[in-house]
């Protein structure tokens, strides 16, 4: 069978494309990538749920999306009716949940990478020096909330 020149050039062509962006897929994945501020991604990822909870660790998609060693968003009201919010590592909850959450991607409304120079990656990263509390204007609160539960509707524990 021989192949016209057109129909070979295509073929070419369509095979160089595919390969170059295979390749540029895999260099920013094994790069880590770089946000548009400059700043190095760390390893951590937010995940936000239809729940509307948010979940932040190192975000594993195999075998189906999870986070191990996960924190939590917890927001409130101090004692001056500020509103605060925190985020607390996910083991300190009361019921005493495991080490990871498991998550159904249906539930997924986006997720993405946090820089290395995010607070909540700086926090996770030391967890000895404390949870990353701060008031929405960006100033520490006094006492952060106590963590009690966090909404897992739509997540399922390993």
């Amino acid at each position: 069978m021989h192949l016209s020149k057109s129909t070979a050039i295509i073929i070419i062509v369509v095979v160089a494309a595919f390969l170059i962006g295979v390749g540029v897929l895999v260099g920013t994945h094994v790069s880590g990538g770089t946000p548009t501020n400059g700043a190095s991604l760390s390893p951590y990822s937010a995940v936000y749920l239809s729940t509307g909870a948010v979940y932040f660790g190192i975000l594993d998609w195999s075998p189906s999306p999870h986070i191990e060693d996960p924190w939590f968003l917890q927001s409130g009201t101090n004692a001056q009716g500020q509103a605060t919010a925190g985020v607390y590592p996910f083991s300190q909850v009361a019921w005493g949940p495991s080490d990871a959450v498991y998550f159904n991607s249906q539930d997924i409304v986006w997720w993405t990478r946090l820089s290395s120079t995010s607070s909540v990656a700086e926090a996770m990263a030391n967890p000895a020096a404390g949870a990353a509390a701060q008031q929405p204007n960006g100033a520490p609160t006094q006492q952060p909330p106590t963590p009690t539960s966090t909404s897992t509707a739509s997540s399922s524990l390993k």
